[in-house]
């Protein structure tokens, strides 16, 4: 199978061993790509670089991060310098042969920067200017697929090219929703720190596309970008988006296998 896997950023520290350690046990008789997040390491080195990060809220709820240009260069060098060669030496030391990229590499992902956010403030709306995220346009999988042929495992940092040639920071959820569509993939795992999405307790095991979208106003937190990015994969032709724990036993296996986790399918 042809497998694309995200690692939260939440996982890129404590734990990152066992996780790759899951990742790899996983990588036999499949055809892997790995994105990666990095959120918590890009706000430890803006503060050791006396830069305070910035959140902010859009009219849709969604919480995220405000990338000026200084906090876009910072989470270069968290993501592409830090997160991303931890993740290959890792693979390298499980005996996975890994290359580590960025979206930029190879012009892999395209993005639209957004230039400027729109953000609510209480009741009010408010634009903030000179920000360096961006909303992917375009995947080119030439590269992926080529080191995928060669035998390799690509893991990706989600920093993208725009048009203007200007590197953004793109969101490593909906990055890895459309690499998974771009290389025709047979599912999405989304491995994080917990064990899926859990309502009254419960870890919600199956969800129909349509169910995971009306539930999407009652999730909170990163969860809630991560059923929102779920959605956008299945409904550009990924068939199915597990989001499970990477800490648990042979994690990834049992999510391949749809045995554990939250499982949505369109």
């Amino acid at each position: 199978m042809k497998i694309v896997v995200k690692i939260g950023g939440s996982l890129a520290d404590e734990g990152l061993e066992k996780v790759v350690a899951n990742v790899s046990a996983a990588t036999i008789g499949n055809q892997m790509v790995i994105v990666h997040g990095g959120g918590p390491q890009i706000n430890v080195l803006s503060e050791r670089l006396g830069k305070k990060p910035v959140y902010v809220t859009a009219p849709s709820g969604f919480r995220s991060r405000y990338t000026d240009e200084e906090t876009r260069n910072i989470a270069v060098m968290a993501m592409v310098g830090n997160v991303n060669k931890k993740i290959v030496s890792l693979l390298n030391q499980f005996g996975i042969s890994a290359v580590g990229i960025s979206g930029a590499d190879g012009s892999t992902l395209i993005a639209r920067r957004k230039d400027k956010l729109i953000v609510q403030e209480g009741d009010k709306k408010r634009v903030l200017r000179g920000d360096y995220s961006g909303k992917i346009d375009e995947v080119n999988d030439k590269l992926i697929s080529l080191l995928i042929s060669l035998g390799y495992v690509p893991v990706v940092a989600p920093i993208a090219m725009s048009n203007d040639g200007e590197l953004v920071n793109v969101d490593g959820d909906r990055a890895a929703a459309y690499i998974a569509k771009s290389i025709d993939a047979d599912m999405l795992v989304s491995v994080t720190d917990v064990p899926g999405l859990i309502l009254n307790g419960e870890v919600v095991r199956r969800l129909m596309m349509s169910e995971a979208e009306k539930l999407v106003p009652m999730v909170e937190g990163g969860m809630k970008k991560k059923i929102f990015a779920a959605i956008e994969a299945l409904k550009i032709g990924v068939p199915a988006v597990i989001i499970c724990s990477g800490l648990m036993e042979n994690a990834v296996i049992s999510a391949i296998k749809m045995e554990s986790g939250t499982v949505i399918t369109r």
